[in-house]
């Protein structure tokens, strides 16, 4: 049922809506150039996020929505430890190095010099200190493997994954248009909103429904994008998944 604070309202017209997400594709490309700790930051907040508040939820959703926070929660805090190794955040002397219970090894200290006109017993007692560092040097890296990969580096390794398999298109279309009722980069430029049709607020989870509709348009060949030029309500694909028209503010 389409609520009457939804009919009357104009729609956007098609070359708006283009212009919109052309305009949201550019910021999404410009976010890709972060690390992925960015990203797996960005997806940690999506994630508490995600269900909402509502305290007349069912129980089977507020219990879900409790697990999604905890695990945002525990990305956020491997994304921030993992932002500390990226170059980004070092260069602003932000180091967590010794968070990782790998500091610098004593055998990496050592430092054997050699003078230009050294004797044959100089040259002998270098390489004999050299050999000892090697060997020093392989006991501890046997150690290290021994022992597993640091968890720092294991935390390292999980955002990097989830920079691939989630994408800044999710993050960025999902937190936008939750937060912004509906509005991202792109609508609000081009003076765009996508609104429920039944007339209640659009949530996270109905922008992560409508994101959702985005990658089933890319997966129909973009059919379900040219949908909205005959569809009576201009409905696209990610319209009609997540029950949404898109209106001209």
């Amino acid at each position: 049922m389409v609520a009457p604070s939804v009919l009357g309202q104009p729609l956007a017209e098609p070359w708006r809506r283009l212009a919109a997400i052309l305009a949201d594709l550019i910021v999404v490309g410009l976010l890709s150039f972060l690390a992925r700790p960015w990203l797996a930051l960005g997806t940690g907040v999506l994630l508490i996020v995600l269900c909402g508040k509502s305290d007349t939820a069912p129980l089977v959703l507020r219990t879900f929505r409790w697990i999604t926070r905890a695990l945002g929660g525990v990305i956020v805090v491997l994304a921030v430890l993992a932002l500390g190794q990226s170059s980004l955040v070092r260069s602003a002397k932000v180091d967590l190095e010794a968070l990782t219970g790998a500091g610098q090894s004593a055998a990496m200290k050592e430092e054997v010099f050699v003078p230009a006109d050294a004797s044959a017993a100089q040259l002998r007692a270098a390489n004999e200190r050299l050999q000892d560092q090697v060997e020093k040097l392989k006991a501890e890296n046997k150690g290290y493997l021994s022992a597993g990969t640091p968890w720092m580096y294991k935390a390292r390794a999980f955002t990097k994954a989830l920079g691939v398999t989630f994408g800044w298109s999710g993050v960025y279309f999902t937190l936008m248009a939750g937060t912004f009722g509906g509005r991202t980069v792109g609508k609000l430029l081009f003076r765009t909103r996508a609104v429920k049709i039944n007339g209640s607020a659009l949530t996270y989870f109905d922008a992560f429904i409508r994101n959702g509709g985005y990658v089933a348009g890319v997966a129909m060949g973009l059919i379900g994008f040219f949908k909205l030029l005959w569809e009576p309500n201009r409905q696209a694909v990610e319209d009609r998944i997540a029950s949404t028209v898109v209106i001209r503010t």
